[in-house]
């Protein structure tokens, strides 16, 4: 009996895993919306399951904070560029130093940290450059590790001769390979010759109380409110921003009572800025900045229509947030947006790069807001399931039962 008692002792410590989740894009604080903020769930979802979770990232600028209790982080110092690692040019030549550093100081650091925290096994946030400090810990001291895929590395990366060799090695090298979206799953799988399995990057917000009259901003749930959109994301170009505002330009020329909030930072805001003075539309469009969690969902629950007008895309954490407050959504027909929006009738889907069809699809549900909603809220349950973070957990745990 006592060596009964002792093997299922063992085997259950077995399930207790050091976990190293090693990325590029870990929050600095908890009101950091910028940097995967879904990352936060899926840790507590580890935690949640037992398993004690390391994180290795880059030094970055501004404060910091270990703000995840029993989380320890490790910002590794390299030679700091103020720009986001996506946009550090390989053919600049401050740029070029500075990524060959982040590569060189993430590879020398991360054995010790490895070490140092009797870590069982990593998680690698995004293939580039994530991918490739595990697949060195992998070979030099045998630690085993996951890939998680973003859409962007891939599409814009995947095919890049000399990124090529390097992408493949990681990827089939790991012991489980993941894709935030489906056609990013399926591009990996055509173009490295991996099993890749959707994973969703999703987040829990707590709705905020009942809306009531004479709330917020004027957000009034009467008929003579304004029709409110919502975008929330990156001010890039990548993210359509600028479309959507010459969308709303036209859509005013129709003299209709709506309203757009937008919600992020980027390198187009003073653009943004610059346009929304030049046409004379500050009245109908705010710009509100990076907020913190309860801000957003405010505006998520006093919004009509969330709007994703990507160039291109995989599927963003602001279609899932939209999801969870049942809100209205018009997106663009990249990535897995389109097929999904269509496929469970959740959203309404424009062409891509096509400010006329956007102002279009804007007009239509400002017109139909009498309607309320349609037929497919249980599809959307069945989608809201599958955008869980505590299935994108489990999945992930698999690999490692």
């Amino acid at each position: 009996m006592l060596v009964i008692i002792w093997l299922l002792v063992l085997g259950y410590w077995r399930l207790i895993l050091n976990i190293c989740i090693i990325t590029s894009s870990f929050p600095s604080q908890p009101d950091d919306i910028v940097q995967a903020p879904f990352l936060v769930d899926f840790i507590e979802g580890l935690k949640k399951r037992g398993h004690r979770v390391f994180v290795f990232t880059q030094d970055r600028d501004g404060e910091k904070k270990e703000f995840l209790e029993e989380v320890k982080v490790k910002w590794f110092p390299w030679a700091k560029s103020k720009k986001p690692l996506v946009q550090l040019r390989p053919f600049h030549p401050t740029d070029f130093f500075r990524i060959l550093s982040l590569f060189y100081s993430g590879r020398k650091a991360l054995p010790v940290f490895i070490k140092e925290n009797k870590i069982e096994t990593c998680l690698a946030l995004w293939v580039l450059p994530s991918g490739y400090f595990a697949n060195y810990v992998y070979q030099e001291i045998g630690v085993p590790y996951s890939v998680w895929a973003l859409g962007s590395e891939i599409y814009r990366y995947g095919g890049n001769p000399f990124l090529y060799s390097t992408m493949k090695r990681i990827i089939l090298g790991a012991r489980g390979v993941f894709g935030d979206g489906f056609d990013l799953a399926k591009r990996v799988e055509d173009r490295f010759g991996r099993k890749c399995y959707f994973l969703a990057t999703t987040r829990t917000i707590r709705p905020p109380p009942p809306l009531t009259k004479g709330g917020e901003d004027g957000l009034l749930n009467e008929p003579e409110r304004p029709y409110h959109f919502l975008f929330v994301g990156r001010l890039e170009k990548v993210k359509g921003i600028d479309l959507l505002l010459q969308a709303m330009a036209m859509l005013l020329e129709k003299e209709l009572n709506v309203h757009l909030t937008i919600v992020g930072r980027g390198n187009l805001e003073q653009w943004l800025r610059n346009f929304i003075h030049q046409k004379r539309l500050e009245e109908w469009i705010t710009l509100k900045g990076n907020i913190d969690d309860e801000a957003l969902a405010f505006l998520y629950a006093s919004s009509d229509c969330v709007v994703i007008p990507s160039r291109y895309e995989s599927i963003p954490l602001v279609f899932s947030e939209a999801l969870n407050f049942d809100k209205d959504l018009v997106v663009t027909d990249v990535g897995d947006m389109g097929m999904l929006g269509r496929q469970y009738q959740v959203a309404s889907v424009v062409r891509p790069e096509d400010p006329q069809a956007l102002k279009e699809m804007m007009r239509r549900k400002v017109e139909s807001r009498e309607e309320g909603p349609g037929p497919a809220l249980e599809k959307k349950d069945e989608l809201k399931r599958l955008f869980n973070i505590e299935t994108s957990v489990e999945r992930f745990l698999e690999d490692y039962a």
